[in-house]
């Protein structure tokens, strides 16, 4: 039986359009609606035949008892505006962006019928758009949840109800630790990939040809779509930039270490990032 009578997703790239493919699957809806700002990703998402594609944002959420907004977070005020006048009330939104702090800022411009209860998957990867999307994605991920505590409560259980039937593993937690964590485990390490293949590529040595697995894995998800992933460092910048900070002198540490020819301190670095590398695939 349907748990919801229809779900709209605004914004279907990569989330948007995996959360269709998996609601479709586990037949959470009577009707799927959804919306995107491309047409390339309309006819993509049209291609599913799961949902009924929107090329207007409002419309896309009339009648709608579940909406989630899936735009990147540097846009999610206008999303927000642009889907007010079409929201049923009591229409609960959530969202599936990377920085909530921002986001519950944003989520001022909702209507006051319409309650709001954050929400991040952890999944996606360096390949955007829809035509990548995974009826699987969320199976088995972490999905941080963030409520305020002023949500009605049913309105939060709809929320963790969604994402429980698409497989997610539910972590709760307030806006600002939320932001903090997700620094530490995607901002920072996106960032710091990145600056590590400008890095490699100013080496006069470096030679594509040549490049193996170590380099590939190591800078992967610099590979992300940049449009994207500004907006997000941008909207977490004070973490961030502390991250990196952090990078900045492990890294010092270590040139220090190579250009005194110090082994003891070079073994003791690497050995610490070996077993907190190691520590990362252990089951907890």
């Amino acid at each position: 039986m349907a748990q919801f009578k229809r779900i709209a997703v605004v914004g279907a790239g990569l989330i948007g359009g995996s959360i269709l493919l998996a609601a479709a699957r586990r037949g959470l809806a009577g009707s799927l609606a959804c919306w995107s700002r491309s047409e390339k990703s309309r006819a993509t998402l049209r291609g599913f035949g799961v949902a009924e594609v929107f090329d207007d944002a409002a419309a896309c959420v009339k009648g709608a008892d579940l909406v989630i907004v899936t735009t990147p977070v540097d846009t999610a005020e206008e999303t927000f505006l642009s889907i007010a006048p079409g929201l049923s009330p009591g229409a609960v939104v959530t969202d599936a962006g990377s920085v909530k702090g921002a986001i519950l800022l944003a989520a001022r411009r909702l209507p006051a019928a319409n309650p709001f209860v954050g929400a991040h998957p952890m999944a996606g990867g360096e390949k955007a758009g829809a035509a990548h999307a995974a009826a699987n994605l969320f199976e088995g991920r972490v999905c941080f949840l963030t409520p305020t505590g002023a949500e009605d409560p049913k309105a939060l259980a709809a929320v963790r109800l969604f994402w429980q039937e698409l497989g997610s593993v539910l972590h709760e937690t307030d806006a600002a630790k939320h932001d903090e964590i997700v620094a530490a485990i995607s901002h920072v390490p996106h960032a710091a990939a990145s600056a590590l293949m400008l890095a490699v590529m100013d080496q006069p040595g470096f030679r594509r040809f040549a490049v193996g697995a170590g380099l590939r894995d190591s800078t992967r998800v610099a590979a992300g779509e940049e449009n994207l992933w500004v907006g997000i460092m941008l909207a977490n910048a004070r973490h961030t930039a502390a991250g990196l900070r952090a990078v900045e002198r492990r890294a010092a540490e270590l040139r220090t270490a190579i250009e005194a020819n110090d082994i003891p301190t070079l073994c003791r670095l690497l050995a610490e990032a070996r077993i907190a590398r190691q520590n990362l695939d252990r089951s907890e």
